[in-house]
C-alpha cells in the first residue's frame, strides 16, 4: 500500500531541516551508542492483558511469545509457544504447548500460565477482556469473573478452551497480547503494579531497564544488540533524529514530511497497512436514509483523499473496501466502487432518490479526535449535494445509538481482532445500526464457523459484497503506520497485528 496517492510524484532534492530535538536525541543516544534505538510514544502499560497502544504492542511482542505469531508480510498466523491448537468442531479447542518453554526468570511455561493469565484479564477488567467475552466468547467469560468454566487445564502442557459458538479464527486470535502467559509468581501475588514496571515474559527479549525516557530490551540469548525504545511522542523529533542518524527507527512521520520521505530517506521508509477502519453508519430507524441510493449518493460525494491528506494528516488511507488492507488473508482492493469520489454521479443519485431536505446531522463522539474530519465531511456534503450537513458531537455516542436518538449517519471505528476478513465484518453487524439482513448475517456466521480459516474467506467476501450493496455503513478510511530509518539499521519489518518487529532489527556491519 502506498502512503499517499502522490507518493510517486515526490520532489527530489528536498532538504532535511534538523531541529532542536536532535540535540536532545544525541544526549540520549549518540552515534557511538551500540544499541539499536527506536522512537515511539511511551506505552501506557506493559501488562500484556491491558495493552492499549501501538508502542505497548510492539514491546509486548518482543518480551513475550504467544501461542501463535503473525507473519508480518502475509499476516498468516503460525504456532509459536503452541505445538498445536486443534478442534473437531471449532467450538472446543485443545491447546498443546511446546515442551521446555520457560519464562525469563527460569520458571516453566505451563498450561496454567495461560489459563491463569486469561482469568486475570477478566477478573481485573483489563483492555483485553473484550477479546475473551465478545470475540472469542469463551464459555463463562465475563468481566470480574474469578473462574471461567470454558478454561480447563488437562496437564502441564495441555489445556482446553470451550467457546459459546464455533469460531474457525480462534487460533489466529491467540497472537494478541491479551492471550500472552504470565508466570506463576505474579499470578499468585497479583502484584500487577510491580510486575508492570519490569515484566517477566517468555519471549526473545527481556526488560533490562525502564525509565520515563526509555525501555531497554536485552536479547535473552545475549547475542545481538540491545534495543532502546525511546519515549519520543513528537513525530517531528523522531523524523529529524532518524534523518540525522541519531535514531535508528522512527515509528511516526509528521504530516508535513509525508511528501518528502522518499527524498529524505530513499528506500528507507515504509507505510504499514493497518487493521483499523472508520465508517459512517446509517441508523435503520431513520426512514429518509433507508434507500441504498441515498447512501450511495452520500458516499460518492465524499472526497476521501482530500480528508486523509488534509484533516487527517496523511495518517490514513482512503478506504475502497469494508475490510482493512492490513488483513492480508482475504482482503480485496477496490471492492467499494461507490467509495470513489464522483460529484456528478452523487448529485444524480440523490436526485433519483428524491433528495434530502432539512438538516442532516453527522453524529460522532466528542473528545475522541474526530472533530476535524467530521467537519470536513459535512462541508463536502454541503458543497457537493447542497445538503444541510451538520456535525453533531455527543458525550456518549453508543448510548445515543442504543436509545435511537441518532437520526443521521454516525461514526463507527473498528479494529479487526484477528487476520481474517470476517473479523472486520462482525463489528459492523454489532455497530447498532439496526441492519437486519438474514442473508448477510448467515454468511458472516458461515465464515466464523467454517472448517478452516481459508474456507471462511468466500462467505466473508459474499457478505462484504452484500453489505456494500445495501451500505448500512460506508467505509471512509483505514489507518496505517509510517516508518523511516537510518542508514545503519537493517531488517525493518512490520505488520498490522504485531507492529514493528524488534527481534528482526540488526545493524550494518
Amino acid at each position: 500500500m502506498k502512503s499517499s496517492t502522490r507518493t510517486a510524484a515526490l520532489i527530489t532534492g528536498a532538504v532535511v531541516v534538523l531541529l532542536a530535538p536532535v540535540a536532545a536525541m544525541r544526549a540520549w543516544s549518540g552515534p557511538a551508542d551500540p544499541r539499536i534505538s527506536v522512537g515511539a510514544a511511551a506505552p501506557a502499560t506493559l501488562l500484556p492483558g491491558d495493552i492499549r497502544d501501538a508502542a505497548g504492542r510492539m514491546v509486548a511482542n518482543a518480551v513475550w511469545t504467544g501461542l501463535v505469531a503473525y507473519d508480518p508480510q502475509t499476516g498468516e498466523p503460525s504456532n509459536a509457544a503452541a505445538a498445536s491448537v486443534s478442534s473437531r468442531d471449532r467450538r472446543v479447542w485443545t491447546v498443546r504447548l511446546r515442551p521446555g518453554g520457560t519464562f525469563q526468570d527460569g520458571s516453566p511455561v505451563t498450561a496454567r500460565s495461560f489459563t491463569g493469565a486469561w482469568t486475570a484479564v477478566l477478573r481485573e477488567g483489563w483492555a483485553g477482556a473484550r477479546l475473551l467475552t465478545e470475540v472469542a466468547r469463551v464459555k463463562g467469560a465475563r468481566r470480574g469473573a474469578d473462574a471461567v468454566a470454558g478454561l480447563k487445564v488437562k496437564d502441564d502442557l495441555t489445556f482446553e478452551v470451550v467457546l459459546d459458538r464455533p469460531l474457525s479464527g480462534f487460533p489466529a486470535l491467540l497472537g494478541d497480547p491479551a492471550f500472552f502467559p504470565l508466570p506463576e509468581s505474579v499470578l499468585a501475588s497479583r502484584d500487577w503494579a510491580s510486575y508492570g514496571k519490569r515484566p517477566v515474559g517468555n519471549g526473545p527479549f527481556l526488560v533490562a531497564s525502564r525509565s520515563a525516557r526509555e525501555i531497554v530490551l536485552r536479547r535473552r540469548s545475549d547475542e545481538g544488540r540491545p534495543v532502546a525504545v525511546k519515549a519520543i511522542p513528537d513525530a517531528m523529533a523522531q523524523y529529524n533524529a532518524a534523518a540525522a542518524g541519531d535514531l535508528d527507527v522512527a515509528t511516526r512521520v509528521p504530516p508535513d514530511r509525508h511528501e518528502s520521505m522518499e527524498a529524505d530517506f530513499g528506500k528507507r521508509h515504509a507505510a504499514v497497512p493497518g487493521r483499523d477502519v472508520t465508517y459512517l453508519a446509517f441508523p435503520a430507524w431513520a426512514e429518509r436514509l433507508a434507500s441504498p441510493t441515498i447512501r450511495s449518493a452520500l458516499s460518492m460525494a465524499i472526497d476521501r483523499s482530500a480528508v486523509t491528506e488534509g484533516a487527517l494528516g496523511h495518517q490514513y488511507s482512503p478506504a475502497d473496501a469494508l475490510v482493512a488492507p492490513g488483513i492480508r488473508p482475504g482482503h480485496r482492493d477496490g471492492q467499494c466502487r461507490l467509495c470513489v469520489h464522483d460529484s456528478k454521479a452523487a448529485v444524480a443519485a440523490l436526485a433519483d432518490a428524491g433528495g434530502l431536505s432539512g438538516p442532516l446531522n453527522v453524529w460522532y463522539e466528542a473528545n475522541r479526535g474526530d472533530d476535524a474530519w467530521v467537519t470536513s465531511v459535512a462541508e463536502q456534503l454541503r458543497t457537493e449535494l447542497k445538503v444541510d450537513a451538520r456535525p453533531r458531537p455527543v458525550a456518549d455516542l453508543r448510548k445515543a445509538v442504543d436509545e435511537h436518538q441518532v437520526d443521521g449517519p454516525f461514526a463507527v471505528h473498528t479494529t479487526a481482532a484477528y487476520p481474517a476478513p470476517v473479523a472486520a465484518l462482525t463489528p459492523l453487524l454489532e455497530a447498532g445500526t439496526g441492519f437486519d439482513d438474514d442473508y448477510t448475517a448467515g454468511l458472516v456466521a458461515d465464515a466464523e464457523r467454517a472448517a478452516t480459516p481459508g474456507d471462511g474467506v468466500v462467505p466473508a467476501r459474499l457478505a462484504e459484497s452484500a453489505m456494500l450493496r445495501d451500505m448500512p455503513a460506508m467505509p471512509l478510511w483505514s489507518a496505517h503506520d509510517h516508518l523511516v530509518w537510518s542508514e545503519r539499521v537493517r531488517g525493518v519489518t512490520a505488520g498490522a497485528f504485531a507492529g514493528l518487529r524488534l527481534d528482526r532489527l540488526t545493524v550494518k556491519d
